[in-house]
């Protein structure tokens, strides 16, 4: 089972990433009827779910979006009732408080790199032997290579999983914190009703409107604005990306090449369809492509600090495993 997980990682993860697409991101949707398409009001109101499938999805969610709401309203409160500084300074909070989940991927990351010289050994050992006895005898090596660098491939699926709730509860909070809904003033008139969390300067600069605008709805200056941010968001993601890839220096003494891998150019591929999916959601709502673009700066941040913590853990088990 680790070896299937680990030759397939890539493609269990192109698979993941498209059925979080079609299923979190599904908040597009704006019908009343929907859990994740209504008012903030109270905590219970977010576990009043339709049906099993919808409940089953939303319970994770739900955990999160209604107390991630209450801070990004309070912290927007406090800095003139702003919409935007909101959404900024809790998207920072909640990245760093969710940090050690990163930093868990980027141990993956780390046992990948230092076993993979002796990977590519063992791989190039059995590359022409095709029969069965011998393919067994390379998966007992291949299995002796996890135990020995304490490499297990559903840790990265693991962190992936942590992290699916935490960044769909912050989507709805962008979507969802400013929503309204029609209510009976009680003599029969319906007005207008914002949720509890509501924040009332929904500007930018004090000129650009993000409440509900978007690349095809608000006026012209606030759809410009829209492709703009969906624009940088995209670039800087890309940028990241880059960053992220290019080998660390206690790589290069290995002869382990990522440009001339087969998981490294199919990584390189997935990431760059990523994008321009996630270009074409950013457009659907400036506000979330903020939210993303502020995501994006920061993980440069966190790249650059988890890359620095890579390397004292490489050398430290480049060390452990020389002495042992």
């Amino acid at each position: 089972m680790k070896l299937f997980l680990y030759k397939n990682w890539l493609k269990i993860t192109a698979i993941f990433l498209v059925v979080f697409l079609m299923l979190g991101l599904t908040s597009c949707r704006t019908s009343a009827d929907y859990w994740y398409a209504k008012v903030y009001t109270n905590w219970g109101a977010e576990f009043q779910f339709q049906n099993f499938w919808d409940g089953f999805w939303g319970w994770p969610v739900s955990i999160l979006s209604y107390p991630f709401a209450w801070l990004c309203s309070n912290i927007g409160k406090g800095l003139g009732n702003s919409y935007i500084w909101g959404i900024i300074f809790t998207t920072i909070i909640i990245r760093t408080v969710a940090w050690p989940i990163y930093s868990r991927q980027n141990s993956v990351s780390v046992k990948m790199q230092v076993m993979q010289p002796e990977l590519d050994k063992l791989q190039k050992k059995y590359a022409f032997r095709k029969d069965e006895a011998s393919q067994q005898m390379m998966r007992q090596e291949m299995m002796k290579l996890y135990k020995k660098y304490k490499f297990n491939p559903l840790g990265c699926m693991f962190t992936m999983f942590l992290q699916f709730p935490i960044f769909v509860a912050m989507y709805e909070v962008v979507r969802r914190i400013n929503l309204t809904q029609i209510v009976d003033s009680g003599n029969g008139v319906l007005v207008e009703s914002f949720g509890k969390f509501a924040l009332a300067d929904t500007k930018l600069f004090g000129f650009f409107e993000l409440n509900g605008t978007s690349v095809t709805s608000g006026e012209m200056k606030d759809r410009i604005l829209c492709v703009v941010i969906a624009l940088l968001y995209a670039g800087i993601t890309f940028l990241s990306q880059k960053l992220a890839q290019r080998k660390p220096s206690y790589v290069k003494k290995t002869t382990y090449n990522p440009k001339g891998n087969d998981q490294a150019r199919q990584m390189r591929i997935m990431n760059i369809v990523m994008i321009v999916m996630f270009f074409f959601i950013a457009l659907s709502s400036t506000a979330l492509g903020i939210y993303w673009l502020i995501g994006a700066i920061y993980q440069i941040f966190q790249s650059y600090i988890g890359r620095k913590m890579n390397e004292r853990a490489y050398y430290k088990m480049k060390k452990e495993n020389l002495l042992g």
